[in-house]
């Protein structure tokens, strides 16, 4: 099962650590303090930038920070209101697990800071939380990009904390070698200017990535210092990120009592906070600690936990709609400039009937040039909009699995581990967990080898043969002609047919069926066939189980292929022939080579 390497919940560009001293004196002052002015805002945002990380369970600080930008709104004080904007962005982003709000948040601070040059460093903070969704929706190129755009931003003064950062980055693509090196790298930067909470939860991130490269000791090491500054300090806020890599460390050192322990005061603690990521992380940790100990039967309680909460944490519809919002946010902007550009534009107009008729005439005459001219890149945007959003729209309908096939499959293991028998279970949840990896990995991409397609169907019939007793075969056959290697297809177009033709065709057979997936070129075009002897469509029509499922299935891979179609300019379409015995389902791809 992929591990997730726990993203730090301090991305408040503006904390510090301050003694609990400093913070009662902060509310002494607040609440004293007899006048609302800019000076008021100013206290107020200082003791939420040293109190909201320390105590992130704290329900009203959502409450707070929307009085603070309210009184900043008041007096038009900008800075109040993009430090209130990005303070609920980061509410919403890691104390609540809502994203897309804290996207929203993050997006209004944004369009505050930019417009001045002194607050520049406070733009530091809010791209680097927008970053942050990236990396915690798997956008790695995204994020890996943004970051190292903002280690390069001169206004950027602490780097420390990018480095950090690429190092998540580099260690959720399991390039471990980089991820210790930008780990180390902000160590230091931390080290040198005393920063309790950065070096903690660097050490803790560090001791994972360590320990998965094998340098066991190390790992340990560092993450025991971790866990040692987070007492010496008491900070709660990054408490449950050290605990569930604890846990993922200690269990790779076969100390499996410690490992239990971090990882159950990590989920009771992520319940207590609401935070979704580290109780998915430590659901996950606990089920191989169950495994671990032979105790299958929680092991698969804690299993199917987690992919619950994995999935509806990187789901496609959130992709979905946090690439629309970013889009979104670029054509306002766009078009606020564009505004302001055409506002600038009349004025020109204005000054230039005074100035004369025949400045009148040059002024429209350029006004109508300048309006083509907007025009047109109006709709050059338009369609790059467009085309985004269909490909935003691919990826989530590539990135849908069918939950009835993955919960009857871990029941299937559950029905082994109670009949005790362990090689089944063993063998079924191995080759279940290569198809969820293969599967998650290829979402992203837009087209994959066709030997890896394949390579990735066969394990999913061989799951299917399994969970039907073996009451079919299967055979793939590829022309001779056609470069395995060389060919690219949309990541299991064919798994939806194949799936109908094992529910409804095959398992209703009396005998054994057959099922045939053939590959084959004509005219530029690549035929992806599914071929059964079951019962066929007529009598399948008869038995109204998984009708919507069959439906759903049918209408994914349609609209994939329409996408496809719109994207490339392709005639792609599905046939379906009706047999005597059976179905084939013919499947017709553009013709794409890899080089």
């Amino acid at each position: 099962m992929k591990r997730y390497l726990s993203i730090l919940f301090l991305l408040i560009p503006l904390v510090c650590i301050s003694q609990n001293k400093m913070l009662d004196s902060l509310e002494n002052l607040i609440s004293n303090y007899k006048t609302q002015d800019t000076n008021y805002v100013n206290l107020r945002i200082k003791y939420a930038a040293r109190k909201m990380f320390l105590t992130p369970a704290d329900t009203t600080w959502t409450t707070y920070n929307n009085k603070t930008l309210e009184l900043s709104q008041k007096l038009n004080y900008p800075k109040g209101i993009g430090i209130s904007y990005n303070n609920l962005g980061i509410v919403k982003h890691y104390f609540l697990s809502d994203p897309l709000k804290g996207l929203e948040y993050y997006q209004q601070a944004y369009d505050v800071f930019e417009k001045e040059p002194k607050f520049q460093k406070y733009v530091i903070g809010v791209l680097t939380n927008i970053g942050l969704i990236y990396l915690e929706q798997q956008e790695y190129t995204k994020a890996l990009k943004s970051f190292k755009t903002l280690l390069h931003n001169p206004e950027n003064k602490s780097k420390y904390t990018t480095e950090f950062y690429i190092g998540n980055v580099y260690g959720e693509q399991k390039k471990l070698d980089s991820s210790i090196y930008y780990y180390k790298k902000a160590l230091v930067g931390a080290e040198l200017n005393k920063r309790p909470i950065f070096i903690a939860n660097i050490k803790t991130n560090l001791g994972v990535v360590q320990t998965n490269a094998g340098f066991l000791e190390d790992g340990l090491l560092n993450t025991q210092e971790s866990l040692d500054i987070i007492e010496t300090h008491n900070i709660e806020g990054l408490r449950v990120t050290a605990y569930t890599n604890a846990a993922e460390v200690y269990l790779q050192n076969n100390n499996i009592e410690k490992a239990q322990y971090y990882a159950s005061n990590s989920l009771k603690l992520s319940e207590g906070i609401n935070s979704l990521s580290t109780k998915n992380s430590a659901l996950a940790t606990l089920a191989n600690v169950y495994a671990q100990k032979g105790d299958y039967k929680n092991a698969l309680t804690n299993y199917k936990e987690h992919i619950v909460l994995r999935d509806s944490l990187i789901n496609a519809d959130r992709k979905l709609e946090i690439s629309r919002k970013e889009i979104q946010f670029k054509a306002d902007k766009d078009k606020a400039i564009a505004q302001v550009e055409i506002e600038r534009q009349k004025s020109i107009k204005n000054a230039s009937i005074i100035g004369g008729a025949g400045l009148v005439l040059a002024a429209i005459i350029g006004f109508i040039l300048y309006r083509r001219k907007r025009d047109a890149v109006s709709k050059s945007k338009e369609a790059e909009f467009n085309a985004k959003v269909s490909d935003t729209e691919l990826k989530a309908l590539r990135s849908q699995m069918n939950p009835h096939f993955i919960f009857n499959s871990l029941n299937s293991i559950g029905d082994y581990i109670l009949k005790n028998d362990t090689q089944s279970a063993s063998d079924y949840l191995s080759k279940f967990a290569k198809l969820m990896r293969l599967t998650l990995e290829n979402s992203e991409k837009k087209e994959i080898l066709l030997s890896e397609d394949i390579s990735l169907l066969r394990t999913y019939m061989d799951i299917e043969r399994k969970r039907f007793n073996n009451t079919f075969t299967y055979n793939i056959i590829v022309d001779e002609g056609l470069d395995e290697d060389n060919i690219l297809v949309p990541p299991m177009i064919l798994q939806p047919f194949i799936e109908n033709s094992i529910i409804h065709g095959l398992s209703h057979k009396e005998n054994s069926g057959v099922l045939t997936i053939s590959f084959k070129a004509k005219n530029d075009m690549l035929i992806c066939s599914v071929d059964d002897n079951g019962i066929g469509r007529k009598s399948s029509a008869t038995n109204k189980a998984n009708t919507e499922n069959k439906s759903m299935g049918m209408a994914i891979t349609k609209s994939r292929i329409e996408i496809i179609n719109k994207l490339k300019n392709t005639n792609g379409n599905i046939e379906i022939i009706d047999k005597t015995k059976g179905t084939r389902i013919d499947v017709s791809l553009p013709m794409q080579f890899a080089y």
